[in-house]
């Protein structure tokens, strides 16, 4: 069990991934972005959030960042002390911010960011890769709270998305 988070690999982690994963191809064979995100306090999720900045026409509707908006709503405070965000996909320097804000203990994910494809996003592309740059930092400074967990289905997101917009990119 990992200290003071209430979840491990033998008490849920795997389903918990499992959980945000679904919600993530949920959420793409509904045509937003496929991302999606759970907040655990004590080994109960307390929240949920998917990526609605298409619909919303939000930068920051991030799906780490939802969950972690609710998870806080739910709980009465703007601390989220000993939680743990499970992720379907490698949290962006704008999520791992949110956490590190909130009191977020760790963070786990199902897809590291690699497994993205070309998703039709319509940001311009960054020459400078600025977020990949601050992502890299983040990690750097603390690398114990975030981990990779690899997970069966982790790509399904994506492919359930690109299908719900015409196929448009590709899965590597």
């Amino acid at each position: 069990m990992e200290a003071g988070l209430g979840v491990g690999p033998g008490d849920g982690l795997e389903e918990l991934l499992a959980r945000a994963v679904r919600l993530a191809s949920e959420n793409g064979a509904a045509g937003q972005l496929p991302f999606a995100a759970l907040v655990v306090r004590a080994g109960i999720v307390v929240a949920t959030g998917v990526n609605t900045a298409l619909r919303d026409l939000d930068p920051t509707a991030h799906a780490e960042v939802a969950a972690i908006r609710a998870a806080c709503r739910a709980a009465g405070a703007l601390h989220l002390g000993g939680a743990l965000v499970v992720s379907s996909c490698e949290p962006c320097a704008l999520c791992h911010s949110a956490a590190a804000v909130a009191g977020v203990a760790r963070i786990v994910y199902a897809a590291p960011k690699e497994f993205v494809p070309d998703l039709g996003y319509p940001a311009p592309a960054d020459p400078a890769d600025l977020l990949g740059r601050m992502q890299a930092g983040l990690r750097a400074l603390a690398p114990e709270q975030i981990g990779y967990v690899a997970t069966a289905g982790a790509d399904e997101p994506f492919r359930r998305y690109l299908s719900a917009r015409g196929g448009a990119g590709h899965v590597s």
